[in-house]
């Protein structure tokens, strides 16, 4: 999760309110977010030729084709999407700043595409091309917060932004501080609560990156239920928010609801392009594996985990850590010690901040036992 749809559609009653194609825009949203992104960047180029004004449309059509560029040709491709679409929107943004330099929601969306942009950075892990997008992102973005204090969506980016120095290594939170910001971990993750309760867009957003964080990383799963229920149904298109409540479930123990989540999480893992189904059969065969430890069913989890890691193509390693760290512990179960200790080493090249990490530094030296 980075700068991903950043601010993600911040409209003040200034603008969203009196556009004529504010209707429009909120529909290519909606499809955007239930995956019908073809239909979206249709309804979002319509949207722009009714009012070429309309401070979000520019933005939101960089994520839509980013997003259609990566589930139809990879993640590669996504990239150069990302980085040419920005330096084409970028000089609109400055446009209608020139035009318009009182409106504050042109600097949060041109801070946005900058950051949108340190996307590509992060995942080639350029550090500092990350902190040098980021802070051109966020020097618009704040300008946007002190021309108006009443943009709630402005705590999106800027919460997404400290709470990822907090999570990073020493010189990523040394560049963050002299960028002013705070590199403490309640205060990003405030920051990205007041985006999902208060705001009137980035709520989505807001809510997408806490649940990887209460879910991923904090283990609040309370927290984590709050944020991805509401997600999961307003977007019944979208498989991942199902496949973060499918885990969640699995993780809570609560099968019966996973029980009767389990169809719809099938047929998303049969259908879209091969990186979707690629991304949603890992973590329906990571929700099986979960089960399958439980229920004591040890040869079933090594199975599935190492399908996924037979048949991992997604775009960041976290799940592959994730299956190692399963198998590790099934194969401790069966007293295959050698190969649990195996597994948990492929875990430690995770980051640092998943608490797997840690966990299988213990389990190397004291074996898993339930």
């Amino acid at each position: 999760i980075t700068f991903l749809l950043s601010s993600s559609f911040l409209l003040s009653s200034n603008n969203w309110e009196t556009s004529p194609a504010e209707l429009m825009v909120q529909d290519g949203i909606n499809a955007m977010y239930n995956y019908e992104f073809e239909n979206a960047i249709t309804i979002l180029d319509s949207a722009w030729e009714i009012d070429n004004t309309h401070p979000v449309t520019p933005f939101v059509l960089i994520a839509a084709k980013w997003l259609h560029t990566q589930t139809k040709e990879g993640y590669d491709a996504s990239y150069e999407t990302i980085n040419s679409e920005v330096d084409a929107t970028a000089p609109i943004y400055k446009s209608l700043i020139s035009q318009y330099p009182d409106k504050a929601e042109y600097y949060l969306y041109l801070g946005s595409t900058f950051g949108i942009r340190a996307r590509t950075a992060l995942a080639g892990k350029a550090w500092l091309d990350v902190l040098y997008f980021g802070y051109q992102g966020l020097k618009y973005i704040r300008l946007a917060q002190d021309m108006d204090e009443t943009l709630m969506d402005v705590y999106m980016p800027i919460g997404l932004m400290e709470y990822f120095a907090c999570l990073s290594a020493a010189p990523v939170k040394w560049g963050a501080s002299l960028m002013g910001l705070s590199t403490d971990c309640e205060v990003g993750l405030k920051h990205l609560e007041i985006a999902a309760n208060e705001s009137h867009y980035s709520w989505i957003e807001a809510s997408n990156v806490l649940t990887y964080a209460y879910l991923h990383i904090e283990r609040d799963y309370l927290k984590a239920e709050e944020v991805i229920s509401p997600l999961v149904n307003q977007f019944p298109g979208h498989p991942f928010f199902f496949f973060l409540k499918g885990e969640l479930l699995a993780k809570t123990g609560n099968w019966d609801e996973l029980e009767l989540m389990m169809p719809k999480l099938e047929a998303f893992a049969v259908s879209g392009p091969f990186i979707q189904q690629n991304e949603c059969k890992l973590k329906l065969a990571y929700i099986r594996a979960l089960k399958a430890l439980h229920h004591k069913d040890y040869a079933a989890t090594i199975e599935k985990c190492s399908w996924m890691l037979n048949n991992y193509h997604m775009e960041f390693d976290w799940l592959k850590g994730f299956a190692h760290l399963l198998r590790g512990q099934s194969y401790d179960m069966l007293d295959k010690r050698e190969l649990a200790i195996i597994d948990y080493k492929e875990v430690l090249k995770m980051d640092e901040y998943y608490p797997e990490v840690e966990e299988a530094r213990n389990f190397i030296k004291h074996a898993f036992r339930e």
